[in-house]
């Protein structure tokens, strides 16, 4: 009764040790307990012992093992996930995300209107900008940005340019920048990772 008992203990089956195992240990148990009554105390004090002391250890074992089986069987195999992520890298070269085309003006109006909308549409994203140049300046690092006009006061900062591009540049003239959309501070909207078209 033991041995089936355990057996059903390291079978990865849900609810075998518990509504079998243990039945069947409860069983040898009281089997162990008429031995020792009938033939005298050194007849079942093995039984009983095991089935007080071994059958505990034994049905951790096996929840263990279930366990084991559970997250195997939940997993996905490692070849399998290789592959998955292969094709995903190979659609993402395949089809590249086209930048989002937009007027400075447009972009300094959608963030005025909805800060949090407009990030969703652009922060993060790659935007290609037309706008008319307001002013070029260096930034507290020394690094050169250009601001856009989006109206009579309002601009639209461009940054990650090189000093060759934003030297070539003059106030008041057009450009189309390729950018990285970065969200707003201080009342305007910033990109970065800037290259002229």
């Amino acid at each position: 009764m033991l041995g089936i008992a355990w057996l059903c203990f390291l079978i990865p089956f849900p609810g075998l040790g518990m509504f079998l195992g243990w039945p069947l240990n409860m069983v040898a148990f009281i089997l162990a307990v008429v031995a020792m009554a009938k033939g005298g105390a050194g007849k079942g004090v093995a039984q009983l012992l095991l089935s007080l002391v071994a059958s505990p250890v034994v049905y951790l074992v096996g929840v263990v093992v279930f366990a084991g089986a559970v997250s195997a069987i939940s997993q996905p195999a490692p070849d399998a996930q290789t592959h998955a992520d292969k094709g995903s890298q190979q659609d993402t070269a395949v089809a590249p995300v086209a930048p989002v085309e937009i007027t400075v003006r447009q972009l300094y109006r959608d963030y005025e209107a909805n800060e949090v909308a407009a990030d969703v549409l652009y922060k993060g994203k790659r935007l290609l900008i037309s706008g008319e140049v307001a002013s070029i300046q260096t930034d507290l690092m020394d690094k050169p940005q250009v601001q856009l006009k989006a109206g009579s006061v309002n601009q639209v900062m461009i940054s990650g340019l090189s000093r060759e591009e934003t030297g070539a540049l003059g106030k008041g003239d057009t450009v189309l920048a390729a950018c990285t959309g970065n969200g707003m501070i201080l009342g305007s909207p910033v990109t970065r990772d800037c290259e002229l078209q």
